[in-house]
């Protein structure tokens, strides 16, 4: 397994990291999961026989006051045993959860929740509404870690709450490595109304041009956590209409020790896009710096993190450049490749290969040629070290523009289930460009992997396609399929009848615009049903169907 380290950047989670900046360059590195499986809490509390401390259950939490500041109060879990499962926090869950229980009554519109390590407790928070044998999981704290040597970690919740009402905590150390000693401190007080830009959602994204920049400032005091991110947060967000290298960075607010680095998509956050660097250096007062490369065109959320103990609360300055993209294809790769690429198979590429650490591997040399239109199978084996929570995404560039930012050219492979082997099919689009362009292949662990950046775990090979032009129609035998019925209302079978092959069906409307596209591996005689019922206008359609034979089409009506 591998322990949640200080070392390395990992991907998936390098955003909910608190940067300290004591005149450092660069970053302390993330905290990243362990390999194993883990669960998210299955469902609420329902025990009522209390089985390790008084307050080892929801129903026997033990009550705190909410004071006007922090006065914490000393507890131990050394006799704590599991109620729920672990909650998935912040992309990390832990193996065991030996949980306390605690209970407060909110007197102010938001309050305040702090539990500190001592030692190995790592402490992992959770806040509950409701009552205990129906309690709503609100939000939860885990951004912070012991290091080596143990040292103290802070967790802190900052809830909107309703005056009067009773809320449920439980806290428990992350159980890798096993705690030594459980011992930690608790205080929940009282807080101050939220930011205006406390929600994602209260923000509009400001254009941002090439060559220009926008400045952002506000007031974070009072912020809550309310994306989930492991500490309170206020946001800002900006938009891109072309591919652009950004940097953000905190010039103008010296000794605001805490940043979050990381780009968020969506709001709700979807997608996390992670530095691909961040230094102390290039302001001249000490100040966070982060850049990334070849930013897709997109809307862009930032974060700016509450942490009142590293200095990071008040107001602040934002200020987010964007310049043209200064290279084709963004640097990827990984630090370390514990699961890696052993052998990538397509067309004429059977390329295998050792662990390599580091940039992406430059495989270019090997290439193979796909036709515009055509679909080609590809597999992906891992190395040697595999788990079952490995992913494998390929991406080719299409349009030849140096980048993979178009969403027909990302690939998500299938995992068979054990992480070994990943398997898909790659499809030109009909109007690819003619000539040689870049195909990646990335492997990545517990993340759904993107074209840019660097990974703690796992691996990135580049690899030449040559995409050749479209020969028209080569027409499978009339006996190979057919449709029925024809005309239908939109509901229709397609009957296969040639031999077992991985089969592309694709619906043209009138004005040859692809409306629909499927792949599968079929058998002789296997009919596959397309439910168009509803979702297509009446009216004529061309149907194609092409194996790696050949293919052909059928005129299609929809009344």
């Amino acid at each position: 397994m591998k322990p949640r380290s200080l070392s390395g950047l990992c991907l998936a989670f390098l955003a909910l990291l608190s940067i300290p900046l004591l005149g450092q360059s660069g970053s302390s590195g993330p905290k990243h999961g362990s390999k194993f499986a883990v669960r998210a809490a299955e469902g609420p509390n329902t025990v009522s026989t209390p089985r390790g401390d008084a307050n080892d259950e929801c129903v026997s939490a033990t009550p705190v006051d909410v004071t006007a500041t922090c006065t914490p109060v000393n507890y131990d879990a050394t006799l704590a045993t599991q109620s729920m499962d672990p909650v998935l926090c912040n992309g990390f869950a832990s193996p065991v959860a030996n949980d306390l229980w605690y209970s407060f009554v909110a007197t102010t519109a938001v309050t305040y929740i702090e539990v500190e390590g001592t030692l190995t407790f790592d402490p992992v928070l959770e806040a509950f509404s409701g009552t205990c044998g129906d309690l709503t999981s609100l939000a939860c704290a885990d951004a912070t870690f012991p290091p080596d040597p143990p040292a103290n970690s802070l967790e802190t919740l900052t809830l909107e709450t309703e005056v009067g009402s009773t809320y449920y905590l439980r806290v428990y150390s992350y159980w890798n490595p096993i705690p030594e000693d459980l011992a930690f401190t608790l205080c929940i007080h009282e807080g101050s109304a939220a930011p205006v830009n406390d929600l994602c959602s209260a923000v509009t994204a400001e254009q941002l041009v090439a060559g220009t920049s926008i400045p952002f400032s506000g007031d974070n005091t009072g912020a809550l956590d309310t994306e989930g991110l492991g500490a309170g947060s206020v946001w800002h967000a900006f938009a891109i209409v072309e591919t652009m290298d950004v940097i953000v960075d905190y010039c103008g607010t010296p000794g605001f020790g805490s940043a979050f680095e990381a780009l968020y998509m969506g709001c709700p956050w979807t997608t996390i896009l992670p530095a691909d660097s961040m230094n102390t250096t290039a302001c001249e007062d000490g100040s966070m710096t982060l850049y990334f490369a070849n930013l897709c065109p997109g809307t862009y959320y930032y974060a700016v993190r509450l942490d009142a103990d590293a200095g990071a609360v008040g107001e602040y300055m934002l200020n987010v450049a964007g310049s043209a993209s200064s290279i084709a294809y963004c640097a990827a790769g990984a630090e370390r490749c514990d699961e890696y690429i052993a052998r990538v198979t397509i067309g004429s590429i059977d390329n295998m290969s050792e662990c390599a650490d580091g940039p992406s591997v430059d495989y270019t040399a090997q290439g193979t040629d796909i036709e515009q239109g055509e679909s080609v199978p590809i597999t992906v084996l891992n190395g040697p070290v595999i788990y079952d929570e490995d992913a494998v995404t390929v991406w080719v560039d299409w349009d030849q523009d140096g980048t993979f930012c178009q969403t027909n050219e990302d690939f998500v492979l299938v995992n068979d289930g054990t992480g070994a082997s990943f398997t898909g099919a790659i499809t030109a689009p009909i109007d690819a460009l003619l000539g040689t362009t870049r195909m990646r292949v990335r492997m990545a662990y517990n993340e759904s992997p993107r074209p840019c950046g660097f990974a703690e775990w796992g691996e990135v090979e580049d690899y030449s396609v040559v995409v050749t032009a479209f020969l028209g129609i080569r027409e499978l035998g009339t006996a190979e399929w057919s449709v029925f019925p024809n005309p239908s209302n939109g509901t229709m079978s397609v009957r296969y009848g040639g031999a077992e092959a991985l089969v592309q069906l694709e619906l043209f409307d009138a004005l040859g615009r692809s409306v629909h596209q499927e792949q599968r591996t079929l058998l002789t005689g296997q009919s596959v049903e397309l439910a168009f019922s509803g979702s297509l206008a009446p009216g004529s359609y061309t149907l194609r169907m092409r194996t790696e034979v050949g293919a052909s089409e059928q005129r299609v009506v929809i009344r």
